[in-house]
């Protein structure tokens, strides 16, 4: 099957009986490009490949089709009517928070001995109307699981919540969530909140937040009290059986009108926008894999 661009050629992909293979991609922005390990100097990996064979082999492309209920996402192909149905289950992981609406970017400036993160930052907006948990942490930089970590140990059941934070133009782009959601599925391991590597995570957040150069006066435990009070309580919650475990991900460039608006565009019978079906089908691959391995996620936006 032809790629075309208009009205040229750029590529070919192939159906097989369980895969969906591209064989071919030829974009001027892509011809030369190579994908090497980065533990390697530039240049430096005799096992380079071309860009297009990487996105095959990793499955890192969508193919939709003329039934909207179809989608071949991450090497799998999905059938789903809600997309025509009115969305309304879809609906239900998407909560609208004000706040975003006034964002202007995700993490804010800083400067040395800042105590707090940037008002209009969606840094900001997680600690202070997102994450309800009592015990709130920020992970972001290093070896980061999430933007920041909560767990709420006065609920019934009890939370282990990964929030991961992104800021751009309000629209019903697909691209705006790739990274946000790469992330999230990557670390959907992570929330057990157990093993040897909490040692390391510990220590890490005993340090102040920097970021710009700037050594802030943002502390890393953020709620919940000190280093030996939030170890205590995160090792009561990682032992309860009914422990409930989200992802969420916080964005100032969705709005969920927009997204219900286009729902019912559907279902009333109109044609909908190529970019609204994928932000559908990639979000949705997120839903999924957050509950195949018994967790919820979530996109915060706005109204």
């Amino acid at each position: 099957m032809n790629l075309r661009d208009g009205g040229n050629r750029i590529g070919a992909l192939r159906i097989g009986k369980t895969r969906i293979a591209l064989r071919q991609l030829e974009k001027p922005l892509f011809t030369d490009v190579m994908v090497e390990d980065a533990a390697l100097g530039l240049g430096a990996d005799e096992d380079r490949i071309p860009l297009s064979r990487f996105v095959d082999e990793e499955d890192m492309f969508t193919v939709l089709f003329n039934d909207l209920s179809l989608a071949y996402v991450n090497g799998t192909l999905f059938r789903d009517d809600a997309l025509v149905g009115g969305g309304k289950m879809f609906l239900r992981h998407l909560i609208a928070n004000p706040s975003l609406g006034a964002a202007t970017s995700e993490k804010g400036s800083f400067a040395n001995g800042q105590a707090e993160f940037s008002q209009g930052s969606v840094f900001r907006a997680v600690v202070d109307s997102v994450a309800r948990e009592d015990v709130l942490i920020c992970d972001d930089l290093g070896d980061e699981w999430a933007d920041f970590i909560g767990v709420a140990t006065e609920t019934t059941p009890a939370t282990i919540s990964f929030y991961h934070a992104k800021h751009g133009d309000r629209s019903l782009s697909a691209s705006a969530f790739h990274d946000a959601v790469g992330q999230g599925i990557k670390n959907l391991g992570r929330l057990n909140l157990a093993g040897d590597v909490m040692a390391v995570k510990y220590e890490g957040w005993d340090t102040s937040y920097r970021n710009d150069g700037a050594i802030t006066a943002i502390a890393r435990y953020i709620r919940g009290g000190a280093r030996d009070e939030v170890e205590v309580k995160i090792g009561q919650v990682v032992g309860a059986p009914d422990v409930v475990r989200r992802v969420f991900i916080v964005t100032s460039s969705l709005s969920r009108t927009d997204v219900a608006n286009g729902f019912a565009q559907a279902a009333d019978g109109h044609p909908l926008r190529p970019n609204f079906v994928q932000l559908y089908w990639i979000l949705m691959g997120f839903f999924s894999a957050c509950a195949e391995i018994g967790a919820v996620g979530y996109v915060v936006c706005q109204p």
